[in-house]
Parts: C-alpha cells; sequence; structure tokens
C-alpha cells in the first residue's frame, strides 16, 4: 500500500509543523519498494523530504535502521541530512534535508557521472571506516540473499540459465571475508544516487551494514553491468578503488553468486510488479557469475 501525507497521523503532521513552521504544501511523491509515504514539503524553514511507514510493516526495520545511520552519520558523507525522525502514533517517520534540482545519476557506458560515483565509493570508504553506527554485520544482509539462492539451487527450475556456473559460484562463497569495520550502504544504484549542483549525493540508507570496503565496491559491479557495461568493463573501472584491490577473488564470487542468485529467486516467485526488474538485475548478475567463472 503506498501512502499520502493525508495519512500520517495528525500528531506527526502536527510534530512536523512545530519543527520547522507551517506546511505551505505537501506533494506526495512515487515511493519505492517498501510502500511508504514519500513528500516533498514547502515549510517556512524550507522545502524538506519526508518518509514515513506503519511501524508494523515488513519494511519498519529498514526505517530504523536509516534513522539509526542518519544519527551518525559524519558531515563529510555526501548525503541529505536528516533534521528530524519520530516513532509515534503507530509511525516510523523521518525528515531530510531536500536535495534541489536532482537528478538520477546515469551509470551507462561513457556517462560524465561515473567519475563522480568511483570518487563517491571512495570517499565513502574513507570517511565511514571505522563505522560511526552500530548496524548488522554484513553477513545478516548476505544471509538473506544466501536462504534464497540455496533454496532455488536446491530445485532449479528448468529456465535456470548457467546452474553449474551458479553452483561453483556459490560454493566459494565465505561470509568471514565479507567481515570489516566499514560503515556501508550496500545498495548504491542509480535511485539511491543523486546528481545534484552542489555535488552527488547517496539517499536510503536501509540496508547500511557493517562490513569490508571492498564489498561496497564488489556490489556495484552488476549495476554497472545492468547499465550496459560487460563484466571486464564493470571491474575495470572498479579497479580505481583502493579498496578493490583488498578483496579475495573467491569472497567475490561467492558474493556475486549471491546477488544474483536471488534475483533469480524474487523474478520467479516475488511479487509480481517487481519480477521484470528482477529478471534484467538477475541477467546482469548471471553475466558476472559467468565471467568470474571462466
Amino acid at each position: 500500500m503506498m501512502y499520502r501525507w493525508e495519512d500520517l497521523p495528525a500528531e506527526i503532521r502536527d510534530m512536523i509543523a512545530a519543527e520547522f513552521g507551517p506546511i505551505r504544501q505537501a506533494i506526495s511523491l512515487p515511493g519505492g519498494l517498501t510502500a511508504g509515504a514519500a513528500v516533498r514539503l514547502a515549510t517556512a524553514s524550507g522545502t524538506l523530504f519526508v518518509k514515513a511507514l506503519p511501524d508494523d510493516s515488513r519494511s519498519a526495520p529498514l526505517y530504523q535502521r536509516e534513522r539509526l545511520v542518519g544519527t551518525a552519520l559524519p558531515p563529510a558523507v555526501p548525503a541529505p541530512r536528516m533534521l528530524w525522525s519520530g516513532h509515534t502514533g503507530g509511525w516510523i517517520t523521518l525528515v531530510f534535508e531536500h536535495v534541489d534540482h536532482a537528478r538520477e545519476v546515469d551509470l551507462g557506458i561513457g556517462s560524465p557521472d561515473l567519475d563522480g560515483v568511483l570518487d563517491l565509493v571512495r570517499a565513502l570508504g574513507e570517511t565511514l571506516t571505522p563505522s560511526p553506527a552500530e548496524v548488522p554485520p554484513v553477513t545478516d544482509n548476505v544471509e538473506f540473499l544466501r536462504k534464497r539462492a540455496d533454496a532455488l539451487l536446491a530445485n532449479p527450475p528448468a529456465d535456470l540459465e548457467a546452474s553449474d556456473a551458479y553452483r561453483h559460484a556459490r560454493s566459494l562463497l565465505n561470509t568471514d571475508a565479507l567481515a570489516g569495520d566499514t560503515l556501508l550502504h550496500a545498495d548504491l544504484h542509480e535511485g539511491n544516487l543523486l546528481a545534484a549542483p552542489a555535488g552527488m549525493r547517496v539517499i536510503d540508507w536501509g540496508l547500511a551494514c557493517q562490513g569490508a570496503a571492498w564489498v561496497e565496491a564488489a556490489l556495484l559491479v552488476p549495476r554497472l553491468i545492468l547499465a550496459g557495461h560487460t563484466p571486464a568493463q564493470a571491474e575495470e573501472l572498479v579497479e580505481q578503488l583502493p579498496a578493490w584491490k583488498e578483496a579475495p577473488g573467491a569472497a567475490v564470487t561467492g558474493l556475486a553468486a549471491a546477488w544474483s542468485l536471488f534475483r533469480e529467486f524474487v523474478a520467479r516467485y516475488g511479487r509480481e510488479p517487481i519480477r521484470a526488474s528482477r529478471a534484467r538485475a538477475a541477467a546482469a548478475g548471471r553475466a558476472w557469475v559467468e565471467y568470474r567463472t571462466g
């Protein structure tokens, strides 16, 4: 279910107005996968971005994690500041700076945004080590992927391509190799990266976790492939990142398998509206796995 500004409890709307001044305009925006309210607010203090969700929603833990990260991010991190948050009236509400005149970045071949994205990933690794927030380890995120990956491999559908490559790559997954002390965004893609006149910004920290810095670079690779790069071209781009040089090859291949098989699973058994997009992501991940397993 998608929510609008009017769906938020009156006490939350009143609290925001008390904090930032009278609400002059509220424009409900298309939400993401979490199906919460996404609202651009014009207030006496300026323009804000509000996201909110009932606390009994399946996605509520992601909002709680983003709230935790928002209170801990250093000012040097290129992300909109979280200005206010509340957990009242059965809702979790987060209020952020609004990024004016922003657009989604382009990760495609030859895009002028690519250098900025790589610079951002490099800066995140440097600024967020050690992690300033107590978030779950990256192994928790990967375990979520692994369960679906193993379920798919245990009873592979007839249309699952590259099953031998997947099985070999999956056998290389070593979660101990993912451990580290860096705060990872863990979900960098076009929808979570904004290009603005003031510079690039990263949003939506709901999957943030703690792990090895190279994991952030590795998780960018299938996004680059999805945007049109070959696996070789995508890895050549992330080779510019110092953290990538520390990535254990086998662990990268195992992570690629978990990432891709999860999307293979959702493309078949997930909610109907997202199956097509997950199938495209799975194809990109599959190409990466096949490249890495030769």
